[in-house]
């Protein structure tokens, strides 16, 4: 039996008796973790869609925590069906004893924390980028230069560049008047 089987092999048998823990997760800067069992994976889902899909609006400010709040109260609905749902499925597969209704009711209200944190995380990243922005404006503005730039090249250089493109410009120009002169 390898290493790897002996990690597993747990997991697969937590799967067969819907008891396998689910994690939500979020990489940066916080983590949101949330374990519940598997079985009740579908109200869990439409209690997270119902949050997830209500309408944001990007006003240019911070204010994405208020508006992942309000949502709260307009899923109401589906987060009590969610957790009566939860809580009678548990109680028929007689895993019950290990959930209660207030322990249902706590993961789908840790839904919700988790859904106003993500708000707030939002908030700080639109926050950062405002002050580093305005921190680069202030740096350009301390070291811009003040007043007129002027490139001075010394006149060989000019000379030569002239020097280098004048057949071109040549050759340009009676190929332009060539045609007129035919009219003449």
């Amino acid at each position: 039996m390898t290493s790897l089987s002996l990690l597993v092999a747990p997991l697969i048998a937590l799967q067969g008796v819907g008891q396998a823990p689910v994690a939500i997760e979020n990489d940066a800067p916080e983590t949101w973790t949330l374990e519940y069992p598997r079985l009740i994976q579908p109200f869990v889902e439409d209690y997270r869609r119902c949050l997830s899909l209500q309408l944001r609006t990007v006003r240019g400010e911070a204010d994405f925590e208020s508006q992942h709040r309000a949502n709260l109260p307009r899923c109401a609905d589906v987060f009590d069906a969610s957790v009566e749902g939860a809580a009678s499925l548990l109680a028929r597969r007689g895993e019950g004893a290990e959930f209660t209704a207030a322990d249902v009711r706590e993961i789908f209200e840790h839904i919700g924390r988790i859904h106003i944190a993500r708000g707030a995380d939002l908030d700080n990243q639109f926050t950062f980028l405002q002050r580093s922005q305005a921190a680069a404006q202030e740096q350009y503005e301390a070291e811009r230069p003040k007043g007129l730039v002027l490139e001075l090249r010394d006149a060989s250089v000019v000379k030569a560049r002239t020097d280098a493109t004048a057949e071109a410009a040549q050759a340009a120009y009676e190929k332009r008047e060539a045609p007129n002169a035919d009219n003449q």
